[in-house]
This record gives structure tokens, C-alpha cells and sequence, in this order.
């Protein structure tokens, strides 16, 4: 049986700009709706992913995926989401 490739490890594939962001103490409520029409609205369907972190750093934690870092810079002002840290992944071998 063949396994497919996990949606984390796409996304790290595809988009070059990843932001973790805290997941609040009792989860994002409506704000996930306000970010998904956000994101839909100003990245556009398949533009972005929303994939949880690992709890390395003892906190409960999202990755967002963007393909360009005005976008996740925005995106992070725009839900005040606080002190957060912009990765500029380097490009995947899409071999």
C-alpha cells in the first residue's frame, strides 16, 4: 500500500513563506471563519494552507502558508496575531 504525502510536507513544498502562529487557550472559535474569508478573499482558494505544528515549543501552534510575504504580513497585522516569526522556506526540489 502506497501512502500519500502528507499536507504538511506539500505545503512546505509549494509555498516558500511559512508563519506560526499560537493557537489561543480555547482554540480560534469564528476567528478560523474570519481567517479562511480573509485568506480566501486576498490570496485566493489554493494559495495558502493552514497545517498544525508540531507542540515542540510546549504551545499548541498553526502553520499559514502564504506564496508571498506582503500576503503573511498582512494576514499577521490584520489578526493581530501578535509577535510572530516569518520563515522564508528555502525552494523544494520538485524533482
Amino acid at each position: 500500500m502506497r501512502r500519500s504525502t502528507p499536507d504538511r510536507i506539500l505545503a512546505e513544498r509549494y509555498f516558500p513563506v511559512r508563519v506560526r502562529i499560537a493557537v489561543p487557550a480555547g482554540g480560534f472559535g469564528r476567528q478560523l471563519d474570519e481567517m479562511y474569508g480573509w485568506l480566501n478573499l486576498h490570496a485566493g482558494r489554493g494559495r495558502f494552507s493552514i497545517q498544525a505544528a508540531p507542540n515542540d515549543l510546549g504551545v499548541d501552534a498553526a502553520y499559514f502558508y502564504f506564496a508571498d510575504i506582503r500576503l503573511a504580513q498582512a494576514f499577521v497585522e490584520r489578526f493581530a496575531c501578535g509577535l510572530a516569526v516569518i520563515t522564508r522556506l528555502p525552494p523544494a526540489d520538485r524533482a
